[in-house]
């Protein structure tokens, strides 16, 4: 393992264009041009506007206590509510809505490493390569969240991928550092925007990391508990003896609409050619001992993220809701459903068949075969968004909130010609239904809430519902599909 100098500077010319470590894959630069040439491809016909490019920060690497960054401006986050970024995109064309000017609750998402950069362990937050593949993550992995919670994205002077070829000892003050900023964008998030709403906490990879130790840290044991639905925190093995020894108050979810509590899965192809032993070698924090360490040989946790069940671990094709492609010209272009069977083994969630489609799915070999880790949120992008509405209902009613609650189921069928008919599922008394963006030849009752009719065209129509009582107004959406 390599050392590096006081200054927090790699030492040159120590990384062949080849290498890979163990734990975590690194591309070669053959892998990481393609990777990042695919990536700006998908994500320019993906994303009409991005938000500003921060003005350049200090270079964190030539001191060890680097100037804070300032929250407050908003060039410093990837997603604001309200601030142009892909955050507020759907798959062109799939019939979903974002919603995020009218949800009841937020996400605050931390994204996971993109920066490949050498000659420096933490990557400053102006880095134009990294801003361009956060942003494309941002794309596939916050926007599930944007039908019921409003976005907030920091960036964050992240650990760069080659940080993971070092030893132990030299991944600890990096790692910190990334999330010290992480905690200070948290605590402005918490200060100034959050008012008391219900939040997601949603990490990837990395940003598992620094999650979960905002949920030992920051979140636990204070007011912020009682308002956590639950954190997403796939990408990372996270051991039972976490909950045990930490997380005490905040257990890992089972059930579908549990509240309060950590969802965790990473992605494989059913009989996987990755190491398995070595990838669980990836760390995770240990807050007994204060340290960033790995978590060989514990027992993990992982649930299957299309039942969300630990009682149905394993579910067939026909259960998935399905998935968004990923790191080709097809990225974020739709929604194929039923896409793959999951099956949950309690360390790591395997789907079948493999491989994935070459025409929706490419890592640009970074981990290659089927080692599935980047698409661990755009495989299961349906089953997420749904899940999310599906807690936060569950977490509404366990807080005594009394307006209506939309049904999470958000996909629907008619066809040309046919008698169609369709009662918004709610619950609690609804006095008034609305639905804009109807296809032809249907219509609403707004005292019963029955879409009926004959529809007159084909095609998907993003129709956006609402309900409303003395207590309240509920939105949603029904991606609604017309077939000839």
């Amino acid at each position: 393992m390599q050392s590096i100098d006081p200054a927090g500077h790699l030492p040159a010319r120590t990384y062949p264009l080849s290498w890979r470590p163990a734990c975590k894959a690194s591309p070669g630069a053959g892998a990481r041009v393609r990777l990042l040439i695919v990536l700006l491809l998908a994500f320019g016909a993906a994303v009409s506007s991005q938000a500003a490019v921060p003005t350049p920060s200090a270079d964190i690497a030539d001191g060890d206590t680097p100037a804070p960054i300032d929250y407050s401006q908003p060039a410093n986050w990837l997603a604001l509510p309200g601030q142009p970024s892909a955050a507020m995109r759907t798959p062109r064309g799939a019939g979903f809505s974002d919603l995020q000017a009218v949800a009841r609750a937020d996400v605050f998402y931390v994204h996971p490493t993109t920066s490949w950069r050498s000659d420096r362990l933490n990557a400053p937050i102006d880095d134009a390569e990294a801003i361009k593949v956060s942003e494309m993550m941002l794309l596939t992995q916050a926007t599930p969240f944007n039908a019921v919670a409003r976005i907030y994205a920091p960036r964050y002077r992240q650990v760069t991928l080659p940080l993971y070829q070092l030893d132990e000892d030299a991944q600890q003050a990096p790692n910190n550092r990334a999330y010290a900023d992480v905690l200070a964008a948290f605590k402005y998030y918490v200060a100034h925007h959050n008012g008391g709403r219900p939040f997601f906490l949603v990490g990837h990879s990395q940003g598992t990391n620094h999650a979960q130790r905002l949920l030992s840290e920051a979140i636990q044991g204070t007011p912020l508990e009682d308002l956590l639905v639950a954190a997403y925190l796939p990408g990372q093995p996270i051991p039972r003896a976490v909950f045990r020894d930490d997380l005490t108050r905040i257990p890992p979810c089972t059930r579908p609409a549990q509240t309060g509590c950590v969802a965790i899965w990473e992605t494989f192809g059913e009989h996987t050619d990755a190491d398995l032993d070595a990838w669980q070698e990836n760390g995770y924090w240990n807050r007994a001992r204060q340290r960033w360490m790995g978590a060989s040989g514990q027992p993990l946790v992982n649930i299957n993220p299309v039942s969300w069940d630990t009682r149905e671990p394993s579910t067939p094709a026909s259960r998935h809701r399905g998935a968004v492609p990923f790191g080709t010209q097809e990225t974020f272009a739709r929604v194929l459903p039923q896409l793959v069977a999951a099956r949950s083994d309690g360390r790591f969630t395997y789907v079948s068949p493999v491989p994935l489609p070459d025409a929706y799915f490419n890592d640009g070999d970074v981990f290659g075969g089927t080692n599935y880790h980047v698409f661990d949120i755009a495989l299961f992008w349906l089953d997420l968004r749904e899940n999310a509405h599906l807690r936060l209902n569950a977490w509404m009613e366990q807080h005594g909130q009394r307006q209506p609650l939309l049904d999470a189921t958000t996909t629907a069928s008619a066809r040309v010609g046919q008698a169609w008919r369709h009662r918004i599922a709610t619950r609690h008394h609804v006095d008034v239904y609305a639905a804009d963006n109807l296809p032809p030849g249907l219509t609403l009752d707004p005292e019963r809430g029955l879409i009926a009719g004959t529809p007159r065209e084909a095609g998907t129509w993003a129709v956006r519902l609402t309900a409303g009582n003395a207590h309240g107004v509920a939105h949603g959406e029904l991606a609604l599909t017309v077939t000839p």
